[in-house]
């Protein structure tokens, strides 16, 4: 935890990711932690969205299209992946990533939770 106060905390994920999450339980400022989110909650897009406070960059190498779901593995630029699943409501994707392309993975700071053990 790089910062943290009142629930809420600024991560250091390292390679100059910070994460920031309103889940930090009790969390301290210097504690080592650990940070989790399910695919659902995370979003996808060829650019990066406006006003994200947690967004970071990474190209598509893997697609798995699951009937009513779509799952994307982003390799971030530090090697960790991401992955983000999408509902296919519509017939074509609005904006639609294939395999090698580079992607903005983002998700709000209340979507995900801090783990201390």
């Amino acid at each position: 935890i790089a910062h943290g106060e009142a629930g809420s905390a600024s991560i250091d994920a390292g390679n100059g990711i910070t994460i920031r999450t309103e889940n930090a339980g009790d969390a301290a400022t210097g504690a080592a932690v650990a940070f989790a989110i399910r695919p659902e909650k995370i979003k996808i897009s060829s650019t990066r969205p406006a006003g994200a406070v947690n967004a970071i960059e990474g190209e598509v190498y893997d697609i798995a299209y699951l009937g009513d779901m779509t799952v994307y593995h982003v390799r971030l630029d530090d090697g960790h992946v991401v992955r983000a699943s999408t509902m296919n409501a519509a017939r074509l994707a609005e904006d639609p990533l294939s395999w090698n392309d580079r992607a903005w993975v983002s998700f709000r700071p209340d979507a995900g939770v801090v783990l201390t053990r």
